[in-house]
């Protein structure tokens, strides 16, 4: 039986996702998969997926360069 995590988001209210997410983000890495995350809260796949996600929802036809995905991930115009 694994022993289980005793630290400051033990207590708290929310879901075990949340709790999960919280536990990355305060060691760097990825909320979604757990890699170590570039900047932010996210690895460079799930931030390009998510650009991607966003383009999609708002029907979006530029894309802006100048972004953290596009700079990270080495992509020129």
């Amino acid at each position: 039986m694994r022993k289980r995590i005793e630290d400051e988001f033990t207590k708290l209210q929310i879901s075990r996702q949340r709790k999960y997410q919280l536990r990355m983000q305060r060691d760097k890495r990825c909320t979604e998969c757990g890699e170590p995350a570039v900047q932010g809260s996210r690895c460079l796949k799930h931030l390009v997926k998510a650009r991607e996600r966003q383009r999609r929802k708002r029907g979006l036809k530029r894309r802006y360069y100048g972004t953290l995905s596009y700079k990270l991930q080495g992509v020129t115009a």
